[in-house]
């Protein structure tokens, strides 16, 4: 599984109805809007490509947003390393 967290920018006068359609996408929690054009997101995926084609959802099919922007990734695997490595 992968976890990422976006921050989804969209035009303000889009964003409430933005917001409403990201909460009915299945493994995607919105945590609020900041400075009224940033969604922050959490977004779970079963591979890469999952999470790839997600993003490109949203730019594509959402009127009014200027773009998705990655801002921490990590998968099951690099978790686990991260903590066996600590102990």
């Amino acid at each position: 599984m992968i976890i990422a967290s976006m921050i989804v920018k969209a035009l303000p006068e889009n964003i409430d109805e933005v917001v409403l359609k990201l909460n009915n996408i299945p493994n995607v929690t919105t945590y609020g809007v900041h400075k009224e054009e940033n969604i922050i997101l959490l977004i779970e995926a079963d591979s890469e490509d999952q999470l790839k084609d997600l993003s490109r959802y949203i730019n594509s099919e959402f009127e009014g947003i200027l773009g998705t922007y990655p801002t921490f990734v990590a998968s099951d695997e690099e978790m686990e390393d991260v903590i066996k490595s600590s102990n």
